[in-house]
């Protein structure tokens, strides 16, 4: 992404500000003990300095790069972190602390500059604030609609509850679950408002034999009907209310296509896929095998073990989505009802 780019030139760029020399700039793993105390000065300097709110904890570390000055050593971090369940001033420490399983709770970027010598290490700079979600350099107009990347995780939380409420107006016998998210905007207006076009498709689950959709729903592998939907949801979380939404879902026709898969844990209802038999092993020709492996070799960022694994497991808590005739979801609109 850009996003990442640009940091990355940051951290070039910080790196040579700092006496470093570009010939010696190099990555190093995500997970070498220096990065794991750049990460921990960081993120106990950021907690000790907050006088509200949450601290925060390690979620993923991204990148490393280290470079000279002088006689010093400079490790340059990128990561990821969350809010936690320990509150400013408090008296543990970060790795005590338990992630906030909110969905509307944002991944923070971080990145920090420490410089080791023999005797110390010195927190040169460092910086964690919410993730910027718009994926253009320029934003068009202030309070106008902007695109945002689709995988944000940010999205979770408005497509749960227009998925909820898509399954509410939607008179069908069986529920509906989500397929592929298309396309996402995001404008500041009394708070956020995101539009968002997906597409849900019908599953194995019957409204008679299921209260909710579960993670027992499956796409139906004959007589498949997919829905085209938009939906239009405000929120705002300091309020503490419950987001507006409105929904309007059509019938598509629908070419059957690979699935598009997301990052495992994004999506709102998991889909475990299905496991391939393996295909039966044919001897190769020397050629063949050189080819393979040049196509195989492993990539830079995984000899660098980046990013790491997460640090604790992050589990949003979901929003069940509720079949007509409930208190949490309108009464079905035949004006509006899809069949």
């Amino acid at each position: 992404m850009m996003q990442d780019k640009i940091l990355a030139l940051f951290a070039l760029a910080w790196l040579y500000s700092s006496g470093g020399h570009g010939q010696t700039d190099i990555k190093i793993p995500c997970d070498d003990k220096r990065v794991e105390d750049v990460v921990n000065l960081t993120l106990s300097t950021h907690n000790k300095i907050l006088t509200e709110g949450s601290q925060l904890a390690l979620y993923e570390i991204l990148e490393a790069i280290k470079g000279q000055n002088g006689s010093a050593e400079v490790v340059f971090v990128r990561f990821t972190s969350r809010e936690t369940d320990c509150p400013a001033g408090g008296d543990k420490v970060w790795q005590e602390c338990d992630y906030l399983q909110q969905a509307d709770k944002a991944l923070r970027n971080c990145h920090a500059k420490v410089q080791f010598t023999e005797a110390d290490q010195e927190l040169l700079s460092h910086d964690c604030s919410a993730e910027p979600h718009v994926s253009s350099e320029v934003a068009p107009c202030l309070g106008c609609p902007e695109k945002i990347d689709l995988h944000l995780e940010e999205l979770r939380g408005p497509l749960i509850h227009s998925l909820s409420k898509a399954n509410g107006l939607i008179n069908h016998m069986h529920f509906f679950i989500f397929k592929d998210l298309t396309s996402a905007t995001k404008q500041v207006v009394a708070g956020f408002r995101y539009k968002l076009q997906f597409e849900v498709e019908k599953s194995n689950c019957t409204r008679p034999e299921f209260k909710v959709v579960t993670e027992e729903c499956h796409p139906m592998q004959e007589n498949t009907e997919v829905l085209q939907c938009n939906s239009t949801v405000d929120v705002a979380p300091w309020r503490h209310e419950d987001p507006e939404v409105h929904v309007e879902c059509q019938a598509t026709f629908v070419k059957r296509v690979a699935r598009f898969k997301r990052p495992p844990g994004w999506s709102p209802l998991r889909i475990q896929p299905t496991v391939k038999p393996s295909p039966p092993t044919q001897v190769k020709e020397s050629s063949e095998e050189s080819k393979e492996s040049i196509g195989t070799s492993p990539s830079p960022s995984s000899t660098l073990n980046c990013p790491t694994k997460p640090w604790k497991e992050f589990k949003p808590l979901a929003v069940s989505i509720a079949p007509p005739n409930t208190t949490e979801s309108p009464q079905p609109d035949p004006t509006a009802a899809v069949n």
